[in-house]
């Protein structure tokens, strides 16, 4: 059977309540999760997750998009937030639930009388996840049938990086759990308060100083696909940039939650008068009109992050309340950052440096980029191995420094200055 392309979502029921999700075809929760359940859609798969037997029920496909009150006497009006669902081929149950959801995504452990249980920790889930909790599933001929869909071009990827794998920038990385990652893992209180979840989010800076870095363990963070868009991703000829832009835009309605990245935005965020490319003329106002009805969807779990070394050259109605407002400086690493850098960059490699060579090989690399940095140490990998014959094929404190001497700084001074004065302009701290 081909790759499942479509994605899926769990919801919970009770001995007490299980009777009447299958009798009426209805999934329901609490009010407040209403938000949380709005990116179901018509003819997303789901399960039904029966806690008191610690059973997955399935399999269903959605007939309706979440909304309250489908059914208002459904459980004694006590569940409106409510999906239509119809059942594919016969009713299966997979026993010990937890146990095999445990080795598919995160659970989290709910402490209740009679008994504690376990639950998934997130709704719905991308297409990746549909696969494999179909697998604790008999395949019947129905079920077959069912899926039988050719499968979408993929868009996109789950990075693995987290927010303690980004060098530095401690005070960029708290904010931006508080303010980002943070709602995400306590949807209820933030449902409660009205916090916004999602949005846009500026980041700017020296090039290779970590901001595609800082995006991606964003979306680890929140277990949402990241999606780049960036020049070399949509230019083609007449036509062909149009339809990847409405295909990767039409993915995001099948993902839970995404981050969508916009690399080097100062190509598409300028000012119109600014933009020479008879391509960029033709695509912008498309690639805009998407990233508006993104923004417009407060309760949409997308996250559009744009990153530049040229913020002079983006449009200041960009950074409009409700657009790009939160603006964040990712400049070069300090001692401690390059020294982290180093870590990183030696680890899984032989070599035959102690903590006290890299501290200080870390203070002389003052001004050097992350992304130099990577560079350096993979110029001196380079250095060990030609070398394998007269010595032990290891990385060296002198392999080091041969490679600085051969690799400049690629931030000129005076483009951090300028960077730094677009940000003084502005009020931005950094």
């Amino acid at each position: 059977m081909k790759k499942i392309n479509i994605p899926c979502f769990f919801m919970l029921c009770t001995n007490t309540t299980e009777k009447e999700c299958l009798e009426k075809g209805l999934f329901g929760d609490r009010e407040y999760r209403l938000p949380y359940l709005k990116s179901i859609k018509k003819g997303d798969i789901g399960f039904l997750l029966n806690l008191s037997r610690d059973q997955l029920l399935g399999i269903f496909v959605a007939e309706s998009e979440a909304r309250l009150n489908i059914d208002p006497n459904a459980w004694g009006g006590g569940f409106p937030a409510q999906v239509k669902v119809k059942l594919i081929g016969q009713l299966q149950r997979v026993d010990k639930a937890s146990e095999k959801l445990e080795k598919i995504i995160e659970l989290r452990e709910i402490q209740r009388d009679p008994f504690p249980y376990k639950v998934p920790l997130r709704n719905t889930y991308g297409p990746d996840i549909t696969d494999k909790v179909i697998s604790l599933f008999t395949l019947t001929d129905n079920v077959r049938e069912y899926f039988k869909i050719p499968p979408p071009e993929e868009i996109g990827l789950y990075p693995e990086y987290k927010l303690e794998d980004v060098a530095g920038l401690e005070d960029v990385k708290r904010f931006i759990y508080q303010r980002i990652i943070a709602p995400f893992e306590d949807e209820e209180t933030a449902y409660k308060l009205g916090l916004r979840i999602g949005g846009g989010l500026l980041l700017f800076g020296p090039p290779g100083t970590g901001k595609t870095l800082v995006a991606m363990a964003i979306a680890n963070h929140i277990e949402a696909k990241f999606i780049e868009i960036s020049p070399s991703v949509i230019i083609g000829y007449p036509g062909e940039a149009e339809r990847r832009i409405e295909n990767i835009f039409a993915s995001l309605d099948k993902e839970p939650r995404a981050v969508v990245f916009l690399d080097e935005a100062e190509w598409v965020l300028c000012k119109r008068e600014d933009q020479t490319s008879s391509v960029m003329q033709r695509i912008t106002p498309v690639l805009l009109a998407q990233l508006s009805r993104i923004f417009r969807q407060k309760r949409k779990p997308i996250i559009v992050i744009a990153a530049t070394n040229k913020p002079e050259m983006i449009d200041p109605a960009f950074l409009r309340p409700g657009r790009f407002d939160r603006i964040f400086y990712v400049g070069l690493p300090d001692k401690d950052a390059r020294a982290k850098i180093i870590e990183r960059c030696l680890k899984n490699r032989e070599h035959e440096l102690s903590e006290d060579d890299i501290s200080e090989i870390a203070g002389k690399l003052e001004g050097y980029s992350g992304a130099d940095i990577e560079n350096i140490i993979e110029e001196a990998a380079f250095i060990a191995f030609e070398e394998r014959n007269a010595r032990p094929a290891k990385i060296t404190k002198n392999d080091i420094m041969n490679a600085v001497e051969k690799i400049p700084k690629s931030v000129k001074p005076e483009e951090e200055e300028q960077i730094k004065e677009w940000a003084k302009e502005r009020g931005i701290k950094i």
